[in-house]
């Protein structure tokens, strides 16, 4: 996502990496900077200034070493949060520059500096028809370009290194857009900060973070803004919208409007238009932040792919060409409005479930057991419970070991002594259960006729699974199930997360769905005719009877004695 941010920063602000060959070159070696049109832009009657703001002492192959100029040391000291007397002040500064996100804001931040401290730049005005422009004899360097020439500027700013010969195109001020979901609140999601994905229950609400800022709209009579926003289906998006603007507090409906659109694909599509954007033409480079929310719905993917969310941001792009945009609405550009496009911005929230799978010894499938999950990180759980049933239409058949099949027995190559019956056939039907948001969340559910019982729409947690009925005929288990789920974020470039689950041997994690295989054992044989049982009540009952006839004796002979 970075890359990203950058490649949109370079449509204003450019930053070219080193690259001279082989050829090593004096210090004091001059370059030149050639500034060509794009196909909306001329640089004809326009004046571009060059300020050096790091000065290159050696360079060789692909080694490069920037020294920072005397007059903007200040600068970079607080900027960086430098002290200045570091042995590698020069070397850390560069490195810094390299990690700006916003090269833009630094290029304007770079520029003003270096006016302020009276740095004198290259010049060069271009001719009446100039198809490009040269600023010549330019000490080797790192430059900020800016363009000061015409009536209507389109250019404020260009980043860049010569090399020793650059040619750069001309580039309107592109505003950049960025999301991040805020990990600082009271969701499931236990990051802190902004970041690009999280997990989270079904019922747990996701808070967006949109950040962009205001751009330079010199030359400009009208400007659009718009941003638009695409929840998938698994997210409910809850129409609470903030704005600001630097430190004003922007009004819905005044200030800006919020369309909501419900998609036939399920999705969410939430249009948000800046009203009269014009206004803001003072507040260059103010931050723009846009709050707002979504709650984790029951339609939510299950696994590691994850419920995306992405934003994009529409932008005038060209001042010489006006529109009255849409009809009705002036502030929301038509198909043919001169604006420009922000690559999408991505966030995901991803959601797990538990899976208890019954069996007895042998491994066949159980069901009519009842369980019962509770969890610290449980907000809302989403129960669902296969049941198949006889029908002379359905598609699936039974398994001895109780799981079913959609494989026809009575096709070729199919072993039929597998199967229950070769001739019932049975439907299956999804049993959903939604339980709301509760402080202590218990619920209890049954195992399916298919021996299986899914927890759905779990976060990363601590959670308990205990068993309060058993298949007829068959014992309790002893203890109660305890696991713990975690979660981590998928590393770029795949999107996929991943789950990991802990405390119980018999947990796996399969798709980023834990699955518990659960065995039962039969109850204690009850006693049969010549069985043991028996036996032991006969044994019993003959020394109860050899007692009675010790003591019988022993009386008599104690009364002949008397």
């Amino acid at each position: 996502m970075k890359h990203i941010k950058n490649l949109a920063c370079l449509l204003l602000a450019m930053i070219i990496v080193l690259n001279f060959g082989t050829a090593a070159f004096a210090a004091n070696s001059t370059g030149s900077i050639t500034i060509h049109p794009n196909t909306n832009v001329s640089v004809a009657g326009k004046t571009f200034n060059a300020y050096k703001i790091l000065d290159v002492t050696s360079y060789y192959d692909d080694s490069v070493v920037y020294t920072v100029p005397t007059a903007l040391k200040a600068f970079y000291q607080t900027r960086y949060d430098l002290t200045g007397n570091e042995s590698d002040f020069d070397a850390q500064v560069a490195a810094k520059i390299a990690e700006e996100n916003d090269l833009f804001a630094f290029a304007a931040d770079a520029l003003a500096a270096a006016k302020d401290a009276g740095i004198t730049p290259g010049t060069e005005t271009a001719g009446a028809d100039a198809e490009s422009v040269t600023i010549s004899n330019l000490p080797l360097g790192y430059y900020v370009v800016e363009d000061v020439g015409g009536a209507k500027p389109i250019s404020a700013l260009m980043l860049d290194t010569t090399n020793p010969d650059i040619e750069l195109e001309i580039k309107a001020d592109q505003p950049g857009i960025d999301k991040k979901i805020d990990g600082d609140n009271d969701s499931d999601d236990s990051t802190t900060g902004l970041v690009e994905n999280n997990n989270a229950a079904v019922g747990s609400i996701v808070p967006y973070v949109v950040t962009s800022r205001v751009p330079d709209m010199t030359g400009y009579e009208k400007y659009y803004f718009v941003v638009n926003d695409t929840l998938s289906k698994g997210l409910t998006f809850n129409s609470d919208v903030t704005i600001t603007i630097g430190s004003k507090i922007l009004v819905q409906d005044t200030d800006y409007t919020v369309t909501k659109t419900d998609n036939d694909d399920g999705t969410t599509s939430v249009e948000i238009v800046f009203k009269n954007f014009i206004q803001y033409k003072d507040n260059k480079n103010d931050a723009i932040t846009i709050k707002y929310s979504a709650t984790v719905n029951e339609a939510a993917v299950i696994g590691v792919a994850g419920n995306p969310n992405t934003v994009t941001l529409t932008y005038s792009n060209n001042p010489n060409i006006q529109d009255a945009g849409t009809s009705g609405n002036p502030d929301k550009p038509i198909p043919s409005s001169p604006t420009g496009e922000t690559p999408k911005e991505y966030t995901r929230t991803y959601v797990t479930a538990v899976e208890l799978i019954k069996v007895d010894s042998h491994g066949n499938r159980l069901t009519g057991a009842e369980f019962t999950i509770e969890g610290t990180m449980l907000n809302t759980v989403l129960v669902r419970t296969d049941v198949y049933t006889e029908n002379t239409n359905g598609m699936y058949w039974k398994l001895k070991d109780g799981s079913y099949t959609t494989d026809d027995p009575n096709t070729d190559g199919i072993d039929p002594d597998k199967y229950e019956s070769t001739v019932t056939r049975y439907i299956k039907t999804i049993q959903t259960t939604v339980i709301n948001k509760s402080e202590n969340v218990s619920y209890t559910a049954t195992v399916g006729t298919d021996g299986i019982l899914r927890f759905e729409g779990l976060s990363a947690g601590k959670y308990t699974i205990t068993e309060i009925k058993s298949p007829a005929g068959y014992n309790l288990l002893e203890k109660p199930i305890n696991i713990s789920i975690d979660w981590t974020a998928p590393a770029a470039p795949s999107t996929d997360c991943s789950w990991g689950v802990t405390g119980n041997n018999s947990a796996i994690v399969d798709n980023g769905i834990v699955k518990i295989t659960i065995e039962n054992n039969a109850g204690a044989e009850l006693p049969s005719t010549g069985g043991t049982g028996t036996a032991i009540f006969y044994a019993a009952g003959a020394i109860l009877i050899l007692a009675a006839v010790i003591l019988l004796v022993t009386r008599r002979r104690m009364n002949f004695k008397v």
